[in-house]
């Protein structure tokens, strides 16, 4: 089972802003998350999160506002 809480709050922490997430049809990903005003299903999250851990040595505040290729 995803613990959503926990990618949300992960997120956050790395200084996204998550404005939401919604359950959605099982044949659409599950789940869909709003990550700095762009849609994304579950995989896609992780991929974000994925991309801050390759950015070590970057504070986390600045990741949000400079989003490239995302």
């Amino acid at each position: 089972m995803v613990d959503i809480d926990l990618i949300v709050q992960t997120l956050r922490n790395h200084g996204h802003d998550v404005q939401g997430v919604h359950h959605v049809p099982d044949n659409a990903g599950d789940y869909e998350f709003t990550i700095d005003g762009k849609a994304f299903n579950l995989e896609g999250a992780r991929g974000v999160l994925e991309q801050d851990e390759l950015k070590v040595g970057v504070p986390p505040q600045s990741h949000a506002k400079g989003k490239q290729g995302l």
